[in-house]
């Protein structure tokens, strides 16, 4: 299983990956969607979920998707994330998708770290994380991997 840390020093993000002998987690087939309805993410089971937000065990970690407005283009979408939230590294960012870290202290998540993902679907779909350091980086990444339009 891969863990990504993302401890903070002065403000900068550093990944540090480390690998141990335990078996992969999959990801069960629970789903949750915007408040429109038009995007979706898959979540663990025991993850709890209310009004478009996911919620991991102890609400250590939440997960919100998003749908962009009608009309709106992936890259309108991208402009509009990058302000709300400002990026602090940027992960990925091609024609398909727009992947990167930022500080959730502005909306409750003092002491946290968050990511942001952005699809370029129709309509456009978004996760946003805020989660404590040492979280499952996999489990996230599956997550990212299943946002998706709902079909």
């Amino acid at each position: 299983m891969t863990r990504l840390l993302f401890p903070v020093a002065l403000g900068i993000i550093v990944s540090v990956a480390a690998t141990s002998g335990a078996p992969a987690r999959t990801l069960a087939s629970k789903t949750v969607t915007d408040v429109r309805k038009a995007c979706q993410i898959k979540v663990p089971d025991e993850w709890t979920d209310q009004t478009g937000t996911a919620y991991g065990p102890g609400k250590r970690v939440s997960a919100t998707v998003h749908a962009g407005r009608a009309g709106q283009t992936f890259d309108q979408a991208k402009a509009a994330a990058k302000t709300a939230m400002k990026p602090v590294q940027i992960r990925q960012d091609d024609a398909k998708r727009i992947e990167y870290t930022f500080d959730p202290g502005n909306l409750g998540g003092a002491g946290k770290y968050g990511l942001y993902v952005v699809l370029n679907t129709s309509p456009v779909c978004s996760v946003s994380f805020i989660f404590p350091a040492g979280t499952d980086d996999d489990v996230l990444k599956k997550i990212t991997e299943s946002l998706a339009v709902v079909k």
